[in-house]
């Protein structure tokens, strides 16, 4: 399992604009995210960046492997459905 942390002051200020239920998707996402980060789609051939899409929400993270085991989210976004 995973842990996730903020990775940077944006990603804590688009956090603090999500309405509630875009809250509850969010909450989802970090269910996923902390068992199975690396199903993401990456963003490049190499590196460890990752996109997660769901339900007009993305996060965009690092995926730090062993030993820390964390997911670093550095952004936060919303997107029409």
């Amino acid at each position: 399992m995973y842990d996730i942390t903020m990775g940077s002051p944006v990603a804590e200020a688009q956090l603090d604009a999500l309405s509630d239920p875009e809250i509850d998707t969010l909450l989802e996402i970090y269910e996923v995210l902390r068992l199975t980060p690396g199903n993401g789609r990456r963003l490049t051939t190499t590196g460890d960046m990752y996109v997660w899409d769901h339900k007009g929400i993305s996060v965009t993270y690092l995926l730090m492997e062993a030993p820390q085991r964390e997911v670093v989210v550095l952004r936060v976004d919303r997107h029409p459905m």
